[in-house]
């Protein structure tokens, strides 16, 4: 009984989860078709899609919130490093006087953030995959994230 009361909150968390996606992309699809995209929109929204992604997996890598499988805890920690990474980066770039730079996501980082968003969504049906699946999909988090990271400093640096 008690392990279809923890399934049930499975399904639970992917609904609210898928909501907040759906929410997500038609707030885009409005502004763009109303034309309302703000600069503050562009800044809040990816902030908001990385907030919800690390609470996400910090939540799904905790023993108190999450029966197994969950994520292990190196996975939400390299994660939440490239988001802290890229965040000392942006503050970087306001820093520096006279400097424009261009930060805009490009096939990497979508790739990453694509694998990123389906590790949640397996780990949340993690009752239906098996633990093989899973560590595959973990480490091509790990690589996307890490190469991502590569690429946008990379990026970055050269745009100094």
């Amino acid at each position: 009984m008690q392990v279809q009361h923890k399934d049930h909150y499975r399904y639970v968390a992917l609904g609210m989860l898928l909501a907040i996606g759906l929410s997500d992309v038609l707030d885009g699809y409005l502004a763009r078709k109303r034309g309302e995209i703000t600069k503050f929109g562009k800044f809040l929204d990816p902030i908001a899609d990385k907030l919800t992604l690390v609470i996400a997996c910090v939540l799904l890598s905790s023993d108190k919130f999450w029966p197994e499988p969950r994520f292990p805890n190196w996975i939400p920690a390299i994660i939440i490093s490239r988001e802290l990474f890229f965040t000392l980066g942006i503050v970087a770039a306001f820093i520096i006087p006279k400097r424009k730079i261009v930060w805009s996501p490009d096939k990497l980082g979508r790739l990453t953030t694509f694998l990123q968003i389906t590790a949640v969504i397996a780990v949340l049906l993690g009752n239906h995959l098996s633990l093989t699946i899973l560590l595959i999909l973990w480490w091509l988090v790990v690589v996307a994230t890490f190469a991502s990271t590569v690429n946008y400093t990379y990026r970055g640096v050269k745009q100094l």
